[in-house]
This record gives structure tokens, sequence and C-alpha cells, in this order.
């Protein structure tokens, strides 16, 4: 796995939000970089500058943690989470306790604000002392896709060597690609060209 130097600013990827729910762009975050397997995070700044451009969190941590902290738990939250989508696919039993384990540390509250005099906005407000904590936004977003979704339409990536999940939302119903730009072109690519070499 490709491990890069850390940086002070999260990178937006191509691939951080083909899965179209957040638990699948959560996973997502492991993939493919031409035939190596690469971590978008490589820092706890990474993971948490990814976890508010997905709308998870509205900010940053506020408290410290050891270095590398965050990074490791949510590490092992996508590793959770991968193995729990895998076996809900394949309609095995789900591997829950672990899961349960992320989950059992939500602390949370719900907040009326007023962005103006007419905008009000219901919001749950989550604690975030600990790295679980701050990490429950995630967990629940993979419970809630686990327990919710039509696992018809949530799908691994048709690419040769991807390793992307989605959650077909087109009204066809017939997504195959992470991404027409990435494995749906060069899967038509692949076509044209055993095309003419057929001919």
């Amino acid at each position: 796995m490709k491990t890069g130097v850390s940086q002070q600013e999260y990178v937006v990827s191509p691939v951080d939000f083909v899965g179209d729910h957040p638990a699948l762009n959560f996973i997502n975050t492991l993939h493919m970089v031409g035939s190596e397997l690469t971590d978008t995070w490589q820092s706890d700044e990474d993971v948490a500058a990814w976890i508010v451009r997905e709308g998870l969190r509205d900010g940053r941590p506020s408290t410290k943690w050891p270095d590398g902290a965050l990074l490791r738990k949510a590490r092992k939250l996508r590793e959770v989470a991968l193995k729990a989508v895998e076996a809900r696919k394949a309609k095995k039993t789900l591997p829950l306790d672990e899961l349960n384990g992320f989950l059992e540390h939500s602390v949370s509250h719900r907040v009326l604000n007023a962005k103006s005099r007419t905008n009000l906005h219901f919001e749950r407000v989550y604690r975030q002392k600990t790295v679980e904590e701050y990490l429950t936004p995630v967990a629940e977003s993979v419970a809630e896709l686990l327990s919710h979704a039509d696992f018809d339409l949530v799908r691994h990536c048709e690419g040769r060597q991807c390793v992307l999940w989605f959650y077909d939302r087109t009204k066809a119903h017939r997504r195959r690609w992470c991404s027409p730009q990435l494995c749906g072109n060069r899967a038509k690519v692949a076509a044209f060209r055993a095309r003419a070499r057929q001919s």
C-alpha cells in the first residue's frame, strides 16, 4: 500500500464522492492509483478534513489526541465497514460486534439552530472528546447503509482492478462503473481496441 508524505491540507481525490453514500465514500478512501492500492489518508489531519468535506462534521476536532490516533482508528473503522458491506452484499452474517463497538461511544444531543429569522435547522450535535466519539457520525453512516440501503443497488465497480463501491442511484439502475470518466472510459477504450484487433 502506498503511503506518501503527510500533508497539512487534505487533497481532494477524484474518487472521493463516487460512492454516492458517506459510508461507501469512506470505504473508497482506499483505492487504486495505477496498479497500486493507495490510502487517501496519511495523517490525522487528512482524516479530519475528509470527514468535514463529506459533511459528517462541521469542523475538525477541538481536542488533541496522541499523534496518529485518529488515523489508526479511522483505518480500523474503514476495515470493519468494508467487511460488513462485503458480507451484506454476499448475504452472509454481518460481523456486527466491531461496528457496535464504535457505535457505543456515541454521545449526542439535538439542537435547534436559527440560520436566520425564518431558516431553522434541527441538528444533531456529537461530543468529540475521544477519537471514537469524533468518528461516531462515520460509524452511524455505515450502520445506516447496512440497515436501510437496497443492497441490490450497492455495487462493486466492474473495473478490472478497481476496488471502489457505489450506491446506484441512477434512474435505470444500470450503473456499472465507479465513474464514467475513470473505469467506464477504460472499459470503452479496451472494448474499442478489442474490436479493432478483430477487424
